[in-house]
């Protein structure tokens, strides 16, 4: 009786077990078909087909004729999921990898954990791969789960070299510049962002809006479906198109050759940047690609600066240069005139305790205005300096341009330095200076600093009166060029500048620079360097008659402005006289600077010097 007792209650307990793993089961069934169903048809989803982030490609970077200078050349990288670092297990399928591919293991470890730590989604394995390494991924598949071949858009720059500084370059974004930007404004780690030049200024332009699209894959992740569907359309970037036109920098930069400077051309009647070459360089080609530490260290070690765009963003004493605007400040105040005689040039002045020599150790003599402008005697303007005060030859200088920004897309563009009292109030305390700084700042010496740019703006608004634009890199259509403000000098002091410079390329110390079949104006300059051998400087425009161009040269270290820079200057404005793009350019019915009947020769025994 006992035995049929037990065999019951065992029976029952058997039968309450079985009932409540039925409904347990149940219970699970109904939670994961009804309470989880969303969440479970998605994962399911997850399963069959995979999202994929896509890159917009960037705008081209075209020159004033649409030459291309800069596109995009579609690669493909082999990608690991960011679970790949998780397993150290010999057989794992990065060490696969690592073995197939011949790949440092440590060097790899090292940069895919940097690329983990950055929040990339995918880890890149190779990038740029070869046809062979893809192929090998794709043959084995299998064996390689989560391994994918993904292609890429990839900045190229066909003219890397010889654009490095106007074109820029693209870079991986990092989180400095997240913290520039308005919320991140879309940007992810990893990204590619514009670094410098017109990559950098007008990247909102440039960028485009990524797309995301859906595929379906098999188990092994290779995508099987037929059909792509799209949850976000790719836009691509917008084209930019510069103001440069490639022949004219090509010329300017073969005449600058290995020197170290730069030289920038624009057009007096638009403002227009033609050309622009800042040496040395660098390769924009090598900031897309993985560059190694040694060669990141070797470019900004280099004393050289090959980063460093000398258009915009170096400041020179002006020298020599600088004495047309000396000369126009004490023209516009009255003290003095054209013909004025000041006291002979013996080689130099007294002033104070200290003699301030002139440039040519004989001296020039008793000589005129003109004269010593036309041979650039210090000493004449060591007297002409201090027939006014330092903030009358400062509003001269800011007139032109001096002192400020000048360009439309370079925020890394120096101000320069046009001192006054206020500077030197602060540089040495009030009243504590004296007059002295007036004989340095008239020859373009002391403190004064100034861009290249801004130099080759001075040089067009005396050529035009004043009436030549800020330099523009961009093209735009639809912008009008705004009128700069009236210079505050008499149209017949501006035109007998124009005058004296045309004599300083016809004989005086500009004599390198002249040219038999068209008229060319311009003043030479030494810049001196405490830190070497001086600087040279020359500054054009060309034809007098009616002027198109205007150029600035500098050369580091070179020595006179009048041997080294006038040349370079000659040999870029032979080039623009003969090519497509004066014809194209050039308004015919445009006039500026004085007229004359036709080219004047200068005598052949005219006196010149190396100035």
């Amino acid at each position: 009786m006992n035995s049929d007792n037990d065999l019951l209650l065992r029976q029952r307990i058997f039968r309450f077990v079985i009932l409540a793993l039925f409904l347990i089961l149940l219970g699970n069934l109904f939670y994961m078909m009804v309470l989880r169903h969303g969440f479970y048809k998605e994962q399911a989803l997850e399963n069959r087909q995979v999202r994929f982030p896509v890159t917009a490609p960037r705008g081209r970077i075209t020159d004033r004729y649409g030459t291309i200078l800069a596109d995009n050349l579609y690669i493909a990288d082999i990608t690991l999921p960011r679970s790949a670092l998780l397993s150290d297990q010999p057989d794992s399928t990065l060490n696969r990898l690592i073995r197939w591919f011949e790949l440092p293991r440590d060097e790899t470890l090292e940069r895919l954990g940097q690329q983990k730590v950055k929040g990339q989604p995918r880890l890149t394995l190779v990038a740029n791969a070869s046809m062979s390494r893809i192929c090998a991924v794709q043959e084995r598949a299998r064996q390689l789960p989560g391994v994918r071949v993904e292609s890429r858009p990839r900045r190229r720059y066909l003219f890397g070299l010889m654009l490095s500084h106007l074109v820029g370059f693209v870079g991986e974004v990092a989180q400095a510049d997240l913290d520039i930007t308005d919320g991140g404004q879309g940007y992810r780690l990893g990204d590619m962002i514009g670094k410098q030049g017109v990559e950098l200024a007008l990247e909102n332009h440039l960028r485009g809006s990524d797309g995301l699209k859906l595929e379906e894959v098999n188990a092994s992740n290779r995508i099987v479906g037929r059909r792509t569907i799209w949850l976000d359309e790719v836009e691509p970037g917008a084209d930019v198109a510069m103001t440069i036109s490639l022949p004219l920098q090509t010329a300017m930069d073969q005449a600058i050759g290995d020197g170290i400077g730069c030289g920038v051309a624009i057009s007096v009647r638009t403002g227009e940047v033609l050309a622009a070459s800042s040496k040395p360089s660098f390769d924009s080609n090598m900031m897309t690609m993985s560059i190694s530490s040694a060669q990141w260290k070797a470019l900004i070690d280099d004393p050289a600066k090959p980063f460093f765009n000398r258009t915009v963003q170096a400041t020179y004493p002006p020298a020599s240069i600088y004495k047309s605007i000396t000369s126009l400040a004490a023209l516009s105040l009255g003290v003095i005139d054209t013909n004025s005689v000041l006291e002979p040039c013996p080689g130099g002045m007294n002033f104070g305790n200290r003699f301030f020599r002139c440039w040519k150790r004989g001296g020039h003599g008793l000589i005129d205005h003109t004269e010593a402008m036309v041979f650039s005697c210090d000493t004449y303007y060591y007297q002409l300096g201090l027939l006014m005060d330092i903030d009358q030859l400062a509003v001269a200088a800011r007139s032109f341009g001096l002192g400020q920004p000048v360009s439309d897309i370079f925020p890394s563009e120096s101000s320069g330095n046009v001192p006054d009292t206020k500077y030197y109030d602060k540089l040495f305390g009030p009243r504590k200076w004296t007059r002295g700084v007036l004989l340095n700042n008239s020859i373009g010496q002391g403190e004064i600093l100034v861009t290249p740019l801004q130099m080759v703006l001075l040089t067009a608004r005396i050529a035009t009166s004043g009436q030549t634009p800020d330099p523009t890199f961009v093209l735009n259509p639809g912008r009008e060029h705004k009128k700069p403000s009236a210079l505050p000098f008499k149209e017949s002091h501006l035109q007998w500048c124009r005058e004296t410079m045309w004599q300083v390329v016809g004989r005086g110390t500009g004599k390198a620079a002249r040219q038999d079949s068209f008229s060319v104006a311009g003043k030479t300059g030494t810049a001196q360097n405490p830190h070497g051998e001086d600087h040279a400087w020359f500054i054009c425009f060309a034809p007098v008659e009616n002027p198109e161009v205007a150029v600035a040269i500098i050369l580091e270290n070179a020595g006179h402005g009048g041997s080294e820079a006038a040349p370079i200057a000659g040999q870029w404005l032979r080039t623009w006289f003969a090519s497509d793009d004066r014809r194209n350019l050039v308004d015919k019915s445009g006039s500026y600077g004085p007229k004359r009947g036709g080219h004047r020769e200068f005598p052949d025994d005219a006196v010149s010097s190396r100035r």
